[in-house]
């Protein structure tokens, strides 16, 4: 018989082969090389079982065992029945595991003799690997012989694939794996509770891969939520039988997150599931200890007070208030005797509801902000600036006491008071006033004795008082300064100011000791062998570098794009700024550029719109509601995309009026001044003071979007309304009752679309559909969509051949474009995800080095990954329709750009991978898409190599449904009816 390994890895596979192999190398790739890894085949029906095979064929370790399709709890308990392995450890097929983990997990069980090791997990985003929340408070910090009973926050460590287990200690067990979904969680913490000891490993173990229609990313669905919550009350019955001490700790987790999920789901289903999800609140919190629902804040009690209650409708108001008007309440104190403050959320105060005062209970929100974003050192002292106030209290007339601190010595502070508009800005609420928060500190170096001081504050204001340590301000970054008479400043984000003995320095390969802003241009200089410097952010920029021995200077041309910048070398190694070197900040009229450093000095920079700060944030949104109304002007105003682009209609109809001499003035709306003023035109800032101007006084508003929820059109305005594309998927209030649990909000019509005065209509097609989405009771107007001209231009071969140059796609190439949608249900973070489900170099490779492949996402995708050479990435051209005219072949999936590149007559192919999944629960479809498509659907790249080798058919029918009013002269029709 054959050694027994070290380590067992059991893999529980089910149709997971896009990203199987990356899963199995990670495997193969491990320094513990003395292990068995049992890949349990869960009934699979892709080429994941092809894969598995391939693996266990070529590496003698690797064994494939297969079952009928059974769930991931079942699979996990076939592999553990059948791992021979001293350790143990599970694996999911969509992930990834670091090349060191098994090793450094059981290097510490071997050192310790503990019976279960824990690390800390990362999750796998589309650009890499980020913290993952739910695991960050339980591993910060490596504790060996720990346990769950004296490190409480491994309450949350509620996953097994960042463990490995003690064979013996897994038997003596019996550990065994529920069906359904969230089947880890009880064993999980079973185990935490079972072992006489754990050790807690800081280092990342696990990358835990975000991929769309994963369980993780379906959770509101209703079958998830029942299983979620049967997990939850299976470790809730296994704590207060085994660990009664631990209960309450996993109720608070519960009610902090699992109840959060089960409201969001609450709020979009319907029919008999929602009947079941209530039985299931009333169940959840009825067994959850009250003391669990008490510290959840006033709005989440309010929601489950309504939920327990089954007002349902109730429940749905309040759920809309959370997402547009929470951070706009006040907080509000009632009572005579005994006076208490409390929420003004919906029914507070309303007998016919019965909602109990108690519910809206807000002392706990009355929280010390306090924060440090700027320190200098000069002549031995220390200057700190920044600003402190209690939330929802106005600070006009706060008090503020400020001290050094350390241990239980104090050291009194004068701080002085000062205005900081940012504070209420930052604030992200618009109840009240935080202006008057600001404070500036002096501490003399030479006078302060040794030890380790952190600044704190006392806030009072309205007869309440909070203390606490002044934190650092998330956006300073960090930063250590030189030292004076042995003791050095430090700012971090965690400490905010500390004075203490100097640390130690980074080992630093490039130092930059001179920053400048020079003629709008950043120049930097310093020491280090680098050859090479890149502005690093969603893309890369070279920067311009001279050097002699020893020295260098770089110069930067700052990037438009808002975001953060890293600073590196050409071998991506961080360029660091010297102890004390000035940052300084420097202002267009449309851009903000502020350094920011980490402990270490790294550099990057922050870019960011030109607002001023009381024209950023909620307080200044609800100042812009009342913008004065001065008379109307020969004033136009284009906006499109919510000010991302200077494109589409909008565009179409600019340079229309701009050929007509009209004499109107003409502003576009900027998100980010990403974006140059187009000819004869102006860019104001969207949300600033000359926004809102404009809006106010111009005659004409043109938009492919919705307007600010804060404009309100005037007597005499005409807002004319362009869309963005002829509709396949469904849109604005038809899509109510699709099974898909949608975040999006939808109350954007109910306020925009009764000011509109026109709208535009690519299509007969589209004209009702667009009234009956959108609940539009105005002039439609029937006249093509302008932005499709430019495909009719006598000129347009000459400009294909152009932009293909312009692009650098060399001649005599065939270009094939995909421009795919968006998709509902893939967020990466709080961001629109994109995901490559093309494989692009195995495209390039099929079809030869003939072939250029343009990529443009769709314009509400703003988390997507980088995409490999020599594909380009054109998401950012300013005009589609130059894309379409260089473009030989188009391939897409749902999108509108099939009807406007139906106007080009050229091929199209449509990538449908997950056809029936947008159809029937995404998004739904007005139209047979299969029967009428005007080209082939594929599913998969080689279906796709297949048909860009193929001819295709023409689509008149199509066009003639579609395109009937695209001539090249629809911009001419819509400004004359504009302008009436």
């Amino acid at each position: 018989m054959a050694a027994r390994p070290l380590l067992s890895v059991v893999v529980p596979f089910h149709n997971v082969e896009g990203y199987f192999a990356e899963c199995l190398a990670a495997l193969r790739a491990q320094v513990l090389t003395d292990l068995e890894v049992l890949l349990v085949d869960d009934g699979s029906t892709d080429g994941s079982a092809v894969l598995a095979k391939a693996v266990a064929a070529e590496d003698r370790r690797f064994r494939v065992v297969r079952q009928e399709r059974l769930g991931p709890g079942p699979a996990r308990n076939t592999g553990a029945r059948r791992a021979r392995g001293v350790y143990l450890a599970f694996a999911d097929a969509d992930d990834v595991v670091p090349s060191g983990a098994y090793q450094t997990l059981v290097s510490s069980l071997e050192g310790t003799g503990s019976e279960l090791a824990c690390g800390n997990v990362r999750r796998l985003t589309e650009t890499g690997p980020r913290a993952s929340a739910g695991h960050a408070l339980a591993f910060q910090q490596t504790v060996k012989r720990s346990h769950i009973r004296k490190n409480h926050e491994l309450i949350s460590d509620r996953t097994v694939w960042n463990k490995v287990f003690r064979r013996t200690f897994w038997d003596e067990h019996a550990f065994l794996f529920p069906p359904g979904h969230y089947e880890d969680a009880p064993v999980a913490i079973q185990a935490h509770v079972l072992a006489k000891a754990t050790d807690v490993l800081a280092d990342v173990v696990y990358h835990w891969r975000i991929t769309p229609g994963s369980i993780t990313q379906r959770r509101n669905e209703a079958r998830n939520v029942e299983e979620r919550l049967a997990a939850m009350a299976r470790i809730a019955r296994f704590l207060r039988d085994n660990a009664p001490a631990l209960a309450r700790r996993h109720d608070r987790l519960v009610a902090d997150l699992d109840l959060g999920i089960l409201l969001d789901a609450l709020n979009t289903t319907e029919g008999a599931d929602l009947e079941h999800l209530l039985d299931l609140a009333g169940t959840a919190l009825r067994d959850i200890h009250p003391s669990a629902l008490a510290h959840q804040p006033p709005i989440r009690r309010l929601e489950l007070h309504l939920a327990a209650r089954r007002m349902v409708d109730e429940l749905r108001h309040v759920h809309r208030f959370r997402r547009t008007a929470l951070k706009d309440a006040r907080i509000v104190r009632r009572g005579v005797f005994d006076r208490r403050w409390f929420a003004d959320y919906p029914y507070f105060g309303d007998r016919d509801k019965g909602v109990p005062d108690k519910v809206y209970q807000a002392r706990r929100e009355l929280v010390l902000r306090a924060y440090v974003d700027a320190v200098t050192v000069e002549d031995e002292r220390v200057t700190a600036s920044g600003y402190a106030y209690l939330a929802h209290l106005d600070s006009a007339r706060s008090g503020l006491k400020m001290w050094l601190q350390s241990g239980e010595k104090r050291i009194p502070l004068d701080a002085a008071r000062t205005i900081r508009k940012d504070a209420t800005a930052d604030s992200d609420q618009s109840a009240v006033c935080h202006d008057r928060s600001g404070f500036t500190v002096t501490v003399d170096l030479a006078k302060l004795p040794p030890g380790i001081w952190t600044l704190h504050a006392r806030v009072s204001a309205r007869g309440v008082t909070q203390k606490g340590q002044v934190l650092g301000h998330p956006l300073a970054g960090e930063r250590r300064y030189p030292p004076v008479h042995g003791l050095q400043a430090s700012l971090t984000q965690a400490d905010g100011l500390t004075v203490g003995p100097p640390l130690p320095l980074p080992l630093v390969k490039a130092l930059v000791d001179t920053l400048r802003w020079e003629d709008g241009q950043l120049v930097l200089g310093g020491e280090g062998p680098a050859r090479k410097i890149l502005l690093r952010g969603e893309d890369e920029r070279p920067c311009l570098l001279e050097r002699d021995e020893t020295r260098f200077t770089a110069t930067i041309a700052p990037p438009v794009d808002r975001g953060t910048w890293r600073l590196v070398t050409g071998k991506r190694q961080p360029l660091r700024a010297a102890e004390g070197l000035a940052l300084p900040a420097h202002r267009t009229d449309l851009h903000e550029y502020r350094f920011r450093t980490t402990l270490e000095g790294d550099l990057s920079l922050l870019v960011a719109p030109a607002l001023q700060p009381d024209e950023r944030g909620r307080y200044a949104e609800r100042r812009l509601r009342g913008t004065g109304k001065r008379a109307l002007r020969d004033l136009i105003v284009f906006d499109s995309y919510g000010g991302r682009l200077a494109s589409c209609n909008p565009r179409a109809i600019h340079e229309e009026l701009r050929r007509l001499g009209t004499g109107l003035e003409s502003v576009w709306v900027t998100l980010d001044g990403n974006f140059p003023a187009p000819e004869d035109s102006r860019l104001v800032l969207y949300g600033s003071r000359a926004h809102a101007e404009a809006l106010a006084t111009a005659r004409f508003v043109v938009g492919n979007r919705t307007q600010p929820v804060w404009f309100t059109k005037r007597r005499g305005q005409r807002y004319l309304q362009t869309w963005h594309g002829t509709p396949l998927k469904r849109l604005g209030h038809d899509l109510a009752g699709l099974p898909f649990q949608r975040t999006e909000l939808l109350d954007w019509m109910d306020r925009d679309a009764p000011q509109w005065d026109l709208l535009l209509s690519p299509n007969p097609f589209s004209s009702p559909i667009l009234r009956q989405a959108f609940g539009y009771r105005g002039e439609v107007v029937e006249a093509g969509y302008p932005r499709n001209d430019p495909l009719f231009a006598p000129d347009r071969d000459e400009r294909a051949r152009e932009i293909r140059r312009r692009l650098g796609v060399p001649a005599g190439h065939k270009v094939v474009l995909y421009a795919p949608t968006w998709r509902d249900d893939l967020h990466v973070g709080r961001r629109r995800g994109f995901t490559m489900e093309l494989d692009l170099p195995r495209l390039q490779q099929a079809l030869g080095d003939d072939h250029t492949f343009l990529v443009r996402a769709h314009h509400l995708i703003t988390h997507r990954p980088r995409l490999p050479h020599p594909t380009i990435d054109v998401t950012k051209y300013p005009e589609i329709s130059d894309l379409y005219l260089a473009a030989d072949v188009l391939v897409t999936d749902y999108s509108s750009a099939m009807f406007d590149f139906a106007c080009t007559g050229k091929p199209m192919i449509f990538y449908t991978y997950d056809l029936e999944r947008y159809r029937d629960v995404i998004r739904g479809f007005y139209f047979d898409f299969e029967r009428e498509a005007p080209g082939p659907l594929v599913r998969d790249t080689d279906s796709l190599i297949d048909a860009l080798r193929s001819d295709h058919p023409a689509y008149p029918e199509f066009q003639r449904k579609f395109c009937p009013w695209d001539d090249g002269r629809a911009a001419k029709r819509v400004v004359d009816r504009l302008l009436g």
